[in-house]
């Protein structure tokens, strides 16, 4: 018997194993080994407003009937969700403060003269984005000449940052 064991030592594990989880349903089995997962139903989740503190130290004492004004009735939620306009309208239908001060800026914004032209008319936008500040940043580099100075530091057996760069007058900005 002792030679026989050791062969169906592997066989009786794996059909015990098999006994043990064919007990399990597919859906336990899954869930317990984390391949599905449970998600909320989205129809009975709810948003509840934020807490906030009391204007005064003194808290009232709560009653399960009372009605918490700073929550939005489901009606008028799924009415914002439908039509969003609505959320911006206060309940009598007139504009809220937000809204009103938006028109009120935007209003204000289209009849001021317009500050966003880039510059004086003919002056190209590259240069306009170099020399910004007045032109202050450096001139254009000489292609030509660039490259006949590294030709002549390469022959000569020097470091090609050795040597000025030679660079192009720019165009004096018209006025």
């Amino acid at each position: 018997m002792a030679p026989l064991f050791p062969r169906l030592l592997p066989f009786a594990l794996l059909l015990s194993g098999g006994v043990l989880l064919a007990g399990c349903s597919g859906s336990d089995l899954n869930r317990a080994f984390g391949l599905e997962r449970d998600s909320p139903d989205e129809y009975t989740v709810t948003t509840r407003a934020p807490l906030s503190m009391p204007p005064t130290q003194e808290l009232a004492v709560p009653h399960s009937d009372a009605s918490r004004p700073q929550d939005e009735s489901p009606r008028l939620q799924a009415l914002e969700t439908l039509s969003p306009n609505v959320a911006l309208q206060g309940a009598d239908g007139t504009p809220s403060a937000g809204q009103a001060a938006l028109v009120n800026e935007a209003d204000a914004a289209s009849e001021s003269s317009d500050k966003g032209e880039l510059g004086q008319a003919g002056q190209g936008f590259i240069n306009q984005l170099m020399f910004w500040n007045g032109g202050g940043a450096g001139g254009e580099v000489d292609g030509d000449a660039e490259n006949r100075r590294l030709r002549q530091n390469a022959a000569l057996g020097n470091s090609p940052t050795q040597g000025a760069t030679p660079t192009v007058k720019s165009k004096a900005p018209s006025n």
